[in-house]
């Protein structure tokens, strides 16, 4: 816990500087550039400007918050549960990385959450049910999407999701955490991408490689990504 809050004012200091940087502008709005996105031109020097680098540092102030909530809040899991999109996660404990790879997230979720909904798993739509007797549901609208069994460690927040024999009883193994909003099952990016491919093609949907190896190269520049669903009930 003593951690997250020295990042948390880490990050605070960075939004702080990074508004009194878009009202003087000099060379601390050349250092935060170079660091968080700032090119160069042939002949002309462009470097992030503070609104950017202030409301990029917000928004990775707020995934830090919401992993203070996490840690404290215990999620019951079991019932019904409404899909509110792709959720993601960057594990490491270096906040200029998770920041500095804050926009390779941002498009992966839009990407992603485009191809999810081929298959059905609609924001505010799809369902995930998890049961007392540890078999779950996600569902769309109109039709089962898939199936299996979970067990849940509350003390871990461990999740462990095996799938049916469509799936090939493919195994997804993630964690638990409480949100401001509701919850969210986080996997291993490659895994959750494994599955998605998978239902497109368990659901009729076609095939859509090149959108998934998008997705997939994207995942690939941002270290410690996890990927899965963000849920409320």
């Amino acid at each position: 816990m003593k951690k997250i809050l020295v990042t948390v004012s880490a990050m605070l200091l960075i939004v702080s500087a990074a508004n009194a940087q878009e009202k003087s502008g000099g060379l601390l709005g050349g250092l935060l550039g170079s660091i968080f996105g700032g090119n160069k031109t042939e002949n002309t020097e462009t470097t992030a400007s503070g609104t950017d680098i202030a409301s990029t540092a917000e928004s990775v102030l707020g995934a830090l918050l919401g992993n203070v909530i996490s840690q404290v809040v215990p999620v019951s899991l079991p019932g019904t549960w409404t899909y509110n999109g792709v959720a993601s996660a960057i594990e490491t404990e270096n906040a200029l990385t998770t920041l500095a790879a804050s926009t390779y997230k941002e498009k992966l979720e839009t990407k992603l959450d485009g191809y999810l909904q081929r298959i059905g798993i609609v924001p505010g739509v799809a369902t995930i049910t998890f049961n007392t007797d540890n078999t779950f549901t996600i569902a769309s609208s109109t039709k089962t999407i898939a199936s299996g069994t979970y067990t849940y460690d509350t003390q871990t927040k461990e999740i462990v999701m095996k799938l049916g024999k469509v799936y090939s009883y493919m195994t997804m193994e993630g964690t638990v955490t409480a949100t401001t909003g509701g919850a969210q099952v986080l996997f291993d990016a490659n895994k959750f991408l494994a599955f998605a491919k998978k239902a497109i093609k368990v659901v009729g949907a076609g095939k859509d490689n090149s959108t998934l190896n998008t997705i997939a190269k994207l995942a690939e520049q941002v270290t410690g990504l996890k990927l899965g669903f963000d849920m409320k009930k």
